[in-house]
């Protein structure tokens, strides 16, 4: 199995925003918010991608950024409502 720098950079990306999210959710941002910091995330990441030459074309880096940190920022968001 190849592990490739695209998958090593979505995957840190995917942390950065769920700790970003467990550190800031209702203690330094409102929880209405987070889905606001997340796509701020993500454009930097899609930014930060393409300084790298991760992606071949900015649309693509930053659609593929925001899905992530959008669906980790949703997927905690199902946990804790489940839990509830």
């Amino acid at each position: 199995m190849e592990i490739n720098v695209e998958l090593i950079f979505l995957l840190v990306q995917a942390i950065i925003t769920a700790i970003l999210g467990v550190l800031t959710k209702d203690s330094v941002i409102p929880s209405k918010w987070i889905p606001i910091q997340n796509i701020v995330i993500g454009i930097i990441s899609g930014i930060v991608a393409l300084g790298f030459n991760l992606f071949a074309n900015a649309p693509i880096a930053i659609v593929t950024c925001l899905a992530i940190s959008l669906g980790v920022g949703g997927g905690y968001d199902a946990i804790r409502i489940k839990d509830k």
